[in-house]
């Protein structure tokens, strides 16, 4: 049987009425009130340690009380004051025990930490789940709460000092300390442990995320700097068990600067998840304004050189590393652009001086294969053209032509099967594969049929001319289309064919009926319309007639087709933009295609020469940093000129030099602009520092006048 007034005395102290359960205490002569009660087994000073009443617990100390008497469920005085954070209760009980510490962190009570550490508690003591204290460091902390993320720093850096393991992971997460301060966004928690030896790329069991993906995911920029600086640069780009990259996380969760930092720092742009999204799309997708922000990253790419003060913005470097990743195809992140962009509008990064100069240089290194190819085209087109005339007129010499044309087609169908191999998504989309594909494979069929039987030309039902037909008008426009990827011809030919399609847009039957009248227009005879009749009488009006014949033909034909040119072509200028962006488009796709195919096992295996493998790797490949020299110093200095430089033409060296001018400006305003802030901050300190001068001479001086005066009074006195 329980007394009354011993489960009163645990009542009154739970409750707060300590003046009862000072009463009780009082009259408890035997000291039988420190035992415990209750169904929990607690005891009175329990719950004085979790009220703190040092009053009481001096007392029920002094009655005779075990400080390391635990309840029933194992918790001691202890614990009750770890876990309400009462440091002023600690020092009374002398106890050892582990779970006081582990409550005291978890409930970031960074002056029982200290307490507890410096009493001597076990900083790598493990519950019964084998959590240390170190891993419940800011379970409970509130990231946007300054003063609790401070005491998580002061936490940290008490149990690290004390010799806590570092690296231990937790049992049920995978996770480590670094993990959590990467969480919280505290830059200099992460700083402390790293320094003492944190493993900064460790992955988590759940989900493969590093401290790095923790921290782009958070947007903390000063602990993803951390983290940075204590890495590797090749393990930049390690996946999670998605495949995504950190760079995936910040653009994700739309950090510019984490995703710029991240960038400056050499991540790849084209990583690829399991899902098949890139960063490019990532970055499109989730990113506000995404082409200016790609735009501000392509322009950090190039830099002025200042070698001297004589010399500044001469020479300018231009870094192709964004577009050029490491242990991946050059050609990766233009094409993963190419792919992510829903139109012309985003097509236009293409633009970009950074980006056009990097695909001059890579045009440069693989245009042989190019001009091979359109050799072949061209002589495909020309002797099927050769070969029609000739077949019409029943030339018995048209053998060699054909067999030239097997060969030719062979060729093309060869190149279009490897295209749709490797790509083909892509490639099964584009009219000019078609395009190529049924000429080739119409020119194939007619060549191999013509060895064998032998058509009558007269026979209107002859499937060999019309097939060649067929084959003649889409070689023509393939070849048409092939020349477009040319640097000089490419505007032109992509305009014909945007006006061509402009053109051939008619909706209604008035549209209809304007071209019909328009291609009539032609069919005027002059003769029947002005000449004399058979009786030789003068044709009526001959010089009026004439007059109005030729204003009618003025305004009816050549201003009206100027004005549907007019009304195709209704902007010159962006049409010109976007052939310019479409040329580029058709050049990178071409590029690219022809780097998978030079980077294709077969032209890696050991049957290869390895001089034909290094010729290969040099047509492949470009430098990733390159020098420029401005077009007005270079020419006195012409041996000082390089490759790239003599492939890169005057109209993109100006907008590189500009672009570099621009770069230098800002860096040097913000440079000025950190200057004047550091002189202000210490301007303000310096004006502080002697306000508190002053304040402190005021305050002697005032006192030593009032002291002065108390000690005259005095000395009148007597």
């Amino acid at each position: 049987m329980q007394d009354p007034d011993h489960v009163e005395l645990v009542s009154a102290i739970e409750n707060g009425d300590f003046d009862r359960a000072n009463e009780i205490l009082t009259t408890d002569h035997e000291n039988k009130y420190i035992h415990p009660v209750g169904v929990l087994q607690v005891t009175a000073l329990q719950m004085a340690a979790w009220q703190e009443r040092v009053d009481l617990l001096e007392r029920l100390y002094e009655k005779g009380a075990d400080v390391n008497v635990v309840d029933k469920i194992g918790r001691s005085a202890l614990y009750y004051a770890a876990h309400n954070g009462n440091p002023d209760v600690l020092p009374l009980p002398v106890c050892w025990g582990r779970t006081p510490l582990h409550q005291a962190v978890k409930n970031n009570y960074a002056d029982v930490v200290r307490i507890l550490v410096e009493g001597g508690a076990d900083v790598n003591a493990k519950d019964e789940r084998m959590i240390t204290p170190l891993l419940l460091a800011g379970s409970a902390v509130n990231r946007d709460n300054h003063e609790e993320m401070a005491k998580f720093v002061a936490i940290v850096r008490i149990l690290v000092t004390a010799k806590a393991f570092i690296n231990i992971i937790h049992p049920d997460t995978g996770t480590t300390a670094l993990h959590h301060a990467a969480m919280l966004g505290s830059a200099k928690a992460t700083v402390i442990l790293l320094s003492n030896g944190a493993w900064p790329m460790f992955k988590c069991k759940s989900s493969g995320s590093t401290p790095l993906h923790i921290a782009a995911s958070a947007g903390s920029i000063e602990t993803l700097t951390a983290l940075l600086e204590a890495m590797q640069p090749h393990n930049i780009d390690t996946r999670d068990h998605l495949n995504r990259t950190a760079l995936h996380k910040a653009a994700y969760q739309g950090h510019r600067e984490c995703v710029r930092i991240l960038v400056n720092h050499g991540c790849n742009l084209a990583a690829v998840t399991k899902t098949g999204v890139t960063v490019i799309d990532a970055i499109f997708a989730h990113i506000p304004r995404p082409l200016a922000f790609l735009t501000d990253i392509l322009d950090s790419c190039v830099r002025t050189v200042n070698n001297s003060p004589l010399e500044k913005d001469e020479n300018i470097t231009v870094d192709f590393s964004i577009l050029a990743p490491k242990h991946q195809m050059q050609m990766a992140v233009v094409t993963a652009v190419i792919v992510a962009a829903s139109g012309i509008a985003q097509l236009a990064i293409l633009q970009h001086p950074l980006v056009e100069t990097f695909l001059r240089l890579k045009w440069a290194r693989l245009r042989i294969l190019f001009f091979v190819l359109l050799l072949v085209h061209l002589i495909f087109v020309i002797f099927l053209s050769i070969y029609a005339v000739m077949l019409v007129r029943d030339d018995p010499e048209c053998v060699a032509i054909r067999r030239i044309l097997l060969i030719s087609s062979c060729i093309l169908l060869i190149h279009n099967m490897i295209q749709v191999l490797l790509e083909p998504k892509h490639y099964l989309r584009q009219l000019e594969t078609w395009l190529s594909l049924v000429c080739a494979t119409l020119t194939l069929i007619t060549s191999v049929a013509g060895e064998f039987f032998k058509c009558d030309v007269k026979s209107r039902d002859c499937w060999v001319l019309h097939s060649i037909s067929i084959a003649i008008l889409l070689s023509w426009m393939q070849m048409m289309l092939l020349i477009g990827r040319f640097p000089m011809c490419g505007y032109y030919a992509l305009m014909f064919s945007t006006v061509l399609k402009n053109i051939l847009k008619f909706s209604d039957f008035w549209m209809s009926l304007v071209r019909t009248v328009v291609m009539m227009m032609g069919e005027y005879e002059y003769e029947d319309l002005l000449s004399a009749d058979e009786k030789g009488k003068a044709a009526f009006l001959p010089i009026t007639s004439r007059i109005v014949f030729f204003i009618f033909i003025l305004l009816a034909s050549i201003v009206l087709i100027n004005l549907m040119i007019g009304l195709a072509v209704n902007d010159i200028q962006a049409l010109e933009r976007e052939g310019h962006i479409r040329r580029l488009l058709k050049q990178a796709e071409f590029v690219a295609h022809l780097e998978r195919v030079t980077s294709h096992k077969i032209f890696r295996s050991n049957w290869l020469h390895p001089r034909f493998k290094m010729l290969l790797h040099s047509r492949r490949d470009i430098p990733t940093k390159i020098m420029l020299t401005s077009r007005e110093n270079y020419f006195p200095h012409m041996s000082h000129i390089t490759d790239s430089q003599r492939v890169i033409c005057a109209d993109l060296i100006e907008p590189l030099l500009q672009l570099a001018t621009k770069t230098s400006f800002q860096n040097d305003n913000l440079t000025d602009k950190n200057i004047w802030d550091t002189k202000l901050s210490s301007m303000l300190i310096n004006l502080e520092d002697q306000i508190r001068e002053l304040k402190t001479h005021c305050y002697r001086s005032l006192v030593n006048q009032r002291a002065s005066k108390i000690c005259g009074f005095r000395i009148k006195k007597p």
